[in-house]
């Protein structure tokens, strides 16, 4: 299997350094669960990825501070997994932090320094054209230090909807989608301070589960009359963990049995089960990551693997799923790539 993952390369901010190259491709043995690297396109601060549903293009960012000028970036892989630039257009936002596909012609990137969503419409070869909409956040929330203002962070599409966390304003704004436009549909009221960052959908449709960075908080999201709404909160914290909170990504297993989200300064991936039928959400366990800021993870798409960038300590971990039990089990590690920050299957 291949997987790309992209990386931190340069200072972003004050506290967030990158020693990384760009962005990497590896292969991945599902018998052996050993990665090895093919190939590395070098670009600035790569952080965030997404590929084409025909996995002819991948498609990435520069996440720098708007007097960097950051770009969107498209790129063609190859035959052997190596990537080749296709073209890039400005973004008018600051620090681009998520990237992902609204249809199989449109992508959206979110901005967390400026607040706002930038939509851009794909050519059939895989080239990008100017913004086609900038939709744009406004509000800010009760911790004055982290949200003094709106920050976007994820862009999640869902049925014929796409669903915005905003840190900064504790809300997450969904959207309909309308001839490749976004218009305002509702918002889902957050807990104050919670700090919305990535949510994830069960397959089912009837559940929703919000990673809240800023406490650590897993919001449970339940449909109802149409619209989602938060109905349970739980912590997924460590009780030894006495640091900040900095809650940072958060999966399901395909057959929705298993939430796994990743939590910096603890350095743990936290596993829960899921009941669909009642709605209970209940703990199954912690398991250490072995480095230092896991601020990415993903799961292989046979379901039996889960990978962890350790975006600090310069290492990829791989982990085996009991998939009875949804625990893990530390089978190897990789040091060829340094501050990665996404995984992404190809």
């Amino acid at each position: 299997m291949i997987l790309f993952a992209g990386s931190y390369t340069t200072e972003v901010l004050p506290g967030l350094e990158g020693f990384g190259e760009g962005i990497s491709t590896f292969n991945f043995n599902e018998e052996t669960g050993v990665l090895k690297r093919l190939h590395v396109e070098e670009n600035t601060n790569t952080a965030y990825l997404a590929i084409s549903k025909d996995k002819k293009f991948l498609y990435s960012f520069q996440e720098v501070i708007p007097e960097k000028n950051p770009h969107v970036l498209a790129y063609k892989i190859n035959d052997d997994r190596s990537l080749t630039l296709i073209n890039k257009h400005p973004i008018l936002g600051g620090l681009p932090c998520h990237i992902n596909f609204i249809e199989d012609k449109t992508l959206a990137v979110a901005c967390y320094w400026t607040g706002n969503v930038h939509i851009y419409p794909i050519n059939d070869d895989g080239s990008l054209n100017p913004h086609s909409q900038i939709l744009q956040h406004s509000g800010s929330s009760v911790n004055k230090e982290r949200q003094e203002a709106a920050h976007t962070h994820m862009v999640y599409k869902f049925n014929n909807q796409v669903l915005v966390p905003d840190l900064g304003i504790d809300k997450v704004v969904v959207y309909n989608i309308d001839n490749s436009r976004l218009t305002e549909a509702y918002r889902i009221d957050t807990p104050l301070g919670g700090g919305p960052r990535h949510l994830v959908m069960h397959p089912q449709g009837n559940y929703g589960f919000l990673m809240n960075e800023l406490t650590a908080d897993v919001s449970i999201l339940k449909l109802n009359d149409g619209k989602f709404q938060v109905i349970e909160n739980i912590n997924s914290l460590p009780d030894s963990y006495k640091g900040l909170p900095s809650s940072s990504a958060i999966k399901l297993s395909k057959d929705g049995k298993f939430l796994y989200c990743s939590n910096r300064g603890s350095e743990t991936i936290t596993i829960f089960g899921f009941a669909e039928d009642t709605g209970i959400l209940s703990f199954v366990g912690f398991q250490y990551v072995f480095g230092v800021t896991p601020r990415d993870f993903n799961l292989s798409p046979c379901g039996n693997w889960l990978l962890v960038a350790n975006q600090d300590s310069f290492t990829i971990e791989v982990f085996k799923i009991d998939t009875n039990t949804g625990l893990l089990d530390k089978v190897s590690s990789n040091n060829e790539s340094k501050s990665v920050s996404c995984l992404k299957w190809l």
